[in-house]
């Protein structure tokens, strides 16, 4: 940018430059090639080979391999041969080189090769008999002898190693190499529909949601007592246990369950019920004189509501010992003071 600013500023004549420091005023980079193809006639141009970019981390080389793509895994041991079934134990059990920082050290493994694969040039399934010379005649009754020697030593099954130079310790000579595992990057993509409850038209849509509002219905219908996580019962199991103690005790003072009303009473109080509206409802009538109702209004006129009810009761010529207004377990009005009405207890 400033070698442009540079000589646009020569262009429109804003800066005077001696003409001879203008011949030798040039683009660095070509420069910098010219004087390297200069003096190496084989040194490549950097402009034709391209920009480098983040996708070029993507590509792979021909030794990696790419389960995406459907290839197969190397790392699932040749069935033509066989392995090390056991790693070599010491006389208490435990993994010869176990370490309990760094884990398992002991060169053979289940990846060792116990029958290794002959040259091609002696292997019974390639050789062939006329490009190698024989070392004994032909019917010479030493080739079966050392047939015998060498079908014995195979079924020995003997790991063949050798002294590696670096960690001065045995290691077998014919493994099972290990290509290892592209990595992670992230977890697998799955359906997070994959219960046996919902059904299909009726399962929530979170995709079309978007985040935040996702969020609220996931945590509305993770706490919601009946939701389509939940199999069939559920709910109804929950209530009952929940009013089980109301019934074995036969007292439904501190429920919202409805129990009986003298009608007559309930016609007297009729008026009063006409105002209260529906912030209350009429449970029951204890005794005839003590009025259980549910209260929908806010908690913070609740006692004050309670009150006033019962000088509407008393107004309409109904002996009144006490009004009850049932909440059941809401304590306090989450839309009201700021709080979230999936969160609890209220």
């Amino acid at each position: 940018q400033k070698r442009d600013r540079i000589l646009n500023e020569i262009e429109t004549g804003l800066r005077s430059y001696p003409a001879s420091l203008l011949s030798e005023y040039g683009d660095p980079e070509d420069a910098l090639f010219e004087s390297l193809s200069s003096s190496d006639e084989d040194a490549i141009d950097p402009r034709t080979l391209g920009q480098w970019d983040e996708s070029d981390l993507q590509d792979k080389f021909d030794y990696e391999w790419d389960p995406s793509q459907g290839d197969q895994d190397p790392n699932i041991p040749d069935p033509n041969y066989e392995y090390v079934k056991e790693v070599p134990v010491d006389d208490e059990g435990v993994e010869i080189g176990y370490d309990p920082v760094f884990g398992v050290s002991h060169p053979i493994d289940t990846r060792t090769i116990l029958n290794p694969p002959d040259s091609y040039v002696i292997d019974e399934s390639t050789r062939d008999d006329r490009l190698v010379p024989q070392d004994f005649p032909e019917g010479d009754p030493e080739i079966e002898m050392n047939a015998e020697i060498t079908k014995f030593r195979k079924s020995l099954k003997q790991v063949e190693t050798y002294t590696d130079p670096y960690l001065k310790m045995e290691v077998p000579r014919h493994m099972a190499k290990w290509h290892g595992y592209p990595e992670q990057l992230s977890f697998p993509k799955k359906d997070y529909f994959n219960n046996r409850f919902t059904k299909e038209e009726d399962r929530t849509d979170f995709d079309k949601l978007g985040p935040a509002k996702a969020r609220v219905v996931a945590v509305q219908m993770a706490r919601a007592k009946n939701n389509e996580w939940l199999p069939k019962g559920t709910s109804e199991e929950y209530h009952r246990r929940k009013t089980a103690i109301y019934k074995e005790k036969g007292v439904i003072t501190g429920s919202t369950l409805k129990g009986d009303a003298n009608p007559e009473i309930v016609a007297k109080i009729q008026p009063a019920l006409d105002i209260l509206g529906d912030v209350v409802e009429l449970l029951s009538i204890e005794v005839d004189t003590v009025f259980r109702f549910k209260y929908h209004g806010l908690m913070k006129n609740k006692r004050g509501m309670e009150a006033w009810a019962g000088v509407l009761i008393r107004n309409c010529d109904v002996d009144c010992t006490g009004v009850v207004f049932e909440t059941g377990y809401r304590k306090r009005d989450p839309w009201y003071d700021g709080g979230s009405h999936w969160y609890g207890p209220y």
